[in-house]
Order: structure tokens, then sequence, then C-alpha cells
């Protein structure tokens, strides 16, 4: 496996040579050229993430059921193994080859080339999907029949009365009351090591007290978004599980990220990193309510796809504001740069980079010294294992946010 390369190495390839020399040298250095054996199938989905290039050996491209010889040197083979458009295309090498593997964000930064995500609902592509349920979705988004998770009541509760520039913590307190989950979180947490006084909090007034309204505000919401990540459907419980426990992590991460950066909220952070991805739910529920029978490829195409459009539907329909939107947006957009100043975004981008450097990721990541946010945010740089300092220490704090979260008691 080979992480550097020259920048010589991509001239030939297509789009790439259309970069500058500087810009090609930095996208081979995040590269990574893989001897990959005959037999072994790609999938569009799982390496959407990156652009894919067959250096050496063979493969069969299957598109629409029909097959494609790819071999390498060939003017196809200087072309992505994959396309944007074609998420449910598979590929299965017939030799032993290499495949080189550069990062999708940081061609996309380098290039100039604008997020379709970002685009509004009226100017979906559907000539340009594949897929039943990536159409259906689609048209259910244009004609607005696409149903939108209600906020939990309590959650609803609190955002209306945090309108109120008189509200009392015994007001506050009365309506967190409604959830005695939530009731019991909210003394835990006023107890916990993170804000712990001394004295113990026997009530939800005086959690509410020690806490103060803001903080409350973001912790009800939080606490209440884990009714939102549920169904009745057994094919889509493992989904909507996964979904909820990666946005807990992140949400975790993003709480003790913020309590080193000067100038964050920590639970509005957590709040941030629970909401990230929030345009899953209504694309599952979609499913879910419909009875329908997906390729587990064509749901994952349809996630990539519309989820980021789907989420800020979805939070602009709950009122938490553009600070939000731009994080439902661009929380996977490490290059990210258009602000001198760090926000709540950055502080889920890391999260993200964070959690995926330790767990799930199947290729290259940017190293954190090429994340804007990372430097931004003021952050040491990460040891030499890819730990960062301010996480590794803060374990307890990590582990209470997501028991809390997760409605464990601590």
């Amino acid at each position: 496996m080979i992480r550097n390369l020259p920048g010589s190495a991509l001239d030939d390839l297509s789009p790439l040579h259309d970069l500058e020399g500087d810009q090609r040298a930095r996208l081979a250095a995040t590269g990574q050229l893989a001897a990959t054996p005959a037999g072994k199938r790609l999938c569009a989905t799982q390496e959407y993430p990156w652009l894919l290039y067959l250096i050496s050996g063979q493969l069969c491209l299957i598109h629409q059921g029909q097959k494609t010889l790819i071999t390498a040197g060939s003017p196809r083979a200087r072309q992505p193994i994959f396309t944007e458009q074609h998420l449910l295309d598979q590929a299965v090498l017939t030799a032993d080859s290499e495949i080189l593997r550069l990062d999708r964000a940081l061609y996309h930064s380098l290039s100039g080339w604008q997020r379709s995500g970002s685009t509004s609902v009226a100017e979906l592509a559907l000539s340009e999907i594949e897929g039943s349920l990536f159409s259906q979705l689609a048209q259910a988004c244009k004609e607005g029949q696409l149903k939108l998770p209600t906020l939990p009541k309590v959650a609803r509760a609190i955002q209306e009365a945090m309108q109120d520039p008189n509200i009392t913590s015994a007001r506050l307190a009365r309506i967190v009351q409604m959830d005695p989950a939530i009731t019991g979180a909210l003394i835990r947490m006023a107890n916990s090591v993170l804000y712990r006084g001394l004295q113990q909090i026997p009530d939800v007034r005086n959690a509410i007290i020690r806490l103060g309204l803001d903080v409350t505000r973001s912790t009800v919401m939080s606490l209440a978004m884990q009714q939102l990540f549920k169904t009745k459907s057994p094919i889509m419980k493992a989904h909507m599980k996964a979904a909820w426990n990666r946005s807990v992590h992140i949400s975790a991460l993003s709480y003790v990220i913020a309590r080193y950066c000067p100038k964050f909220s920590p639970e509005q952070a957590m709040l941030a990193g629970l909401v990230h991805d929030v345009g899953v739910i209504p694309i599952l529920d979609h499913v879910s309510h419909h009875g329908m029978i997906v390729d587990e490829n064509e749901l994952e195409a349809a996630i990539i796809k519309l989820s980021h459009l789907v989420g800020e539907l979805v939070v602009n329909y709950w009122g938490l504001g553009p600070g939000v939107v731009e994080i439902v947006r661009h929380s996977d957009d490490w290059y990210r740069d258009e602000h001198e100043n760090p926000d709540y975004c950055d502080i889920v981008l890391v999260a993200r980079l964070y959690r995926l450097n330790q767990s799930e990721s199947r290729g290259p990541l940017p190293r954190y010294d090429a994340v804007p946010a990372y430097y931004k945010l003021g952050l040491v740089f990460p040891t030499s294992d890819g730990t960062v300092d301010v996480i590794a220490e803060a374990k307890e704090e990590l582990n209470f946010v997501i028991a809390m979260l997760k409605g464990e008691k601590t």
C-alpha cells in the first residue's frame, strides 16, 4: 500500500488533469494505492467518499445489468470507476489489480465544485435518478409529500417556552416533567461530574437552576431526539439503530470538543452532533411506512443523494435556525473553509473525522492538519496513534454523555 504518490501520477487521469500541478500533488498526497485480489467486489455506494481508478489489472463494471470489461491503461481506465450519478454500479476484479483511492471531498474543494445537495427541492434532477426508491423519495420531496418528523412534545414545548423572555425555571420544570425519563436524565446531568456543585440536586427545578436555561433547552432537545430514531419495521430497525448510535457518538464527541474550545456551548454542540444526519429519519420512515422491500445498495444510494436536502427540510421545519442548516449541509465537507472563525459545524466535522479514524473507515481519510476546522478550533495535533488529547483525556465525560443520550443510568 502506497500513500505518497507523485502528483504526476494523476496527470493522465480524468477529470484530474484539469487541476493545476500543485493541486494534483496535494490530491496525490491523500491517495491510497491498494493491491486488490481477483474476485473482490466493489460497490459504488461503499466507495462514495473516494474517486477510484484502476491502475493495474482488470475489472468488470456492472451498470444496470450491462457488463463492461475495463483494462488498466485503456482510455476508460483513465476515468473514475464509479460516477456520482450511478451509485448502484458495482465492479468485480477479474485479475489481481491495483486500485487508487483519492479523496473525493478534496477534489471537489480544489475544483470549486458545489454540492448538488444544497440545491432546492424544486431543482432535484429526476432525469439523473436511477432506482425506484430514489425516484419515489425525490418525487415525494418535490411534491411536499415526504412526511417530516415532528419534534417530541416536550422538545416542542421547550422551544416555544424559550421564546418568552420572562421564562422562569419553575415553568420550564413543569414542561420537563411531562417526560419522566427526561426529568430523571436532567437531574442526573446536574449531579454529574460535568456540573456537580457542593450539594446534591434532588429535583428538576433546581437542576434547571444549576444548568441554566440555555443548557436546559439544548439538553432537553437532545434527550428527546431518541424518540425519533424508532420504527416499527423489522427491516428498517437495524438501519435506524445504527443511525442513532452513530449520531449519539458524534454528539458526545462534539460535546467534549466544545468544552475545550472557547466561546462554544457544549450542550449546543451536543445537539448539533445529534441532528447533523437527521435527514436519514424521513427516508427510513418512508421505506418503513410503505412496506417497501429495498435493495441495500439502493437504500444507501438514496441516503447519499438525498439525506442532506431532506435534513435541511427537517431542521427548517423544526425552526432550529440557519446555523443548524449549515451543519446538516456541510458536516461531511472536510475542506469547508468559508469563515475565518470556527463554528458548530467545524466541531461536528472534527467529531465525525475522529470517529471515522477510530472505527469504520474503509479507505483514506484526510489528515487532521489538512482539515481547516481542526486548526480553527485550536486543537493540539493528534498523537501517533491518531487520538486527540482533548478527547482521550475526557473519556469519563464522553461515556457519561453517551449513556445519558441513550437513556442509560450512570
